[in-house]
């Protein structure tokens, strides 16, 4: 029963960052590096950063926000913030993707070694993934946090916030 409600809520969190209104008119910026290669681009109303160590592909997007994404040893780092929104991603190896959407949301992905983590807030919520010893968090109304390699999830709502653990 714990499990279904935590994808209930998970759903249900997800699709209100995902239909959460856009600022109009967003500065757009992307950093996009490789192999040992590292790019900051920096705006009034938007900024990114991406790096990759020695090998790996290292994607920022900041729409009205900040993003940044770290590659060491192979990874497929992602980093996206969006109208107000911070989104940072590191990794080692897998794919460490973070999303924050809208004003004062915070997502970060930080692991050591991993398949898939995922952290997602909206507005005025935190996502949190670290190393599996470390575990995940989320906090806010807004917010979903995932650690494929342990399997350990939370996802944030109006309701109260919801976890595997």
């Amino acid at each position: 029963m714990k499990f279904v409600g935590l994808v209930v809520c998970g759903a249900g969190a997800l699709g209100s960052v995902l239909l959460s209104p856009a600022v109009a008119n967003a500065e757009a910026v992307q950093c996009v590096s490789t192999s040992g290669q590292q790019m900051t681009v920096v705006e009034p109303a938007a900024a990114c950063g991406s790096a990759v160590e020695d090998r790996g592909t290292a994607a920022a997007y900041g729409l009205g926000g900040i993003g940044y994404a770290k590659s060491i040893g192979g990874a497929s780092a992602l980093g996206v913030g969006v109208s107000g929104g911070v989104g940072a991603s590191e990794g080692t190896g897998g794919v460490p993707a973070a999303l924050g959407l809208g004003p004062g949301s915070v997502a970060i992905v930080s692991v050591e070694r991993g398949s898939l983590s995922l952290a997602i807030a909206g507005t005025g919520s935190n996502a949190l993934v670290a190393d599996v010893d470390q575990g995940v968090v989320c906090a806010g109304s807004a917010a979903l946090a995932w650690n494929a390699l342990s399997g350990v999830a939370c996802v944030a709502t109006p309701v109260g916030v919801f976890s595997t653990r």
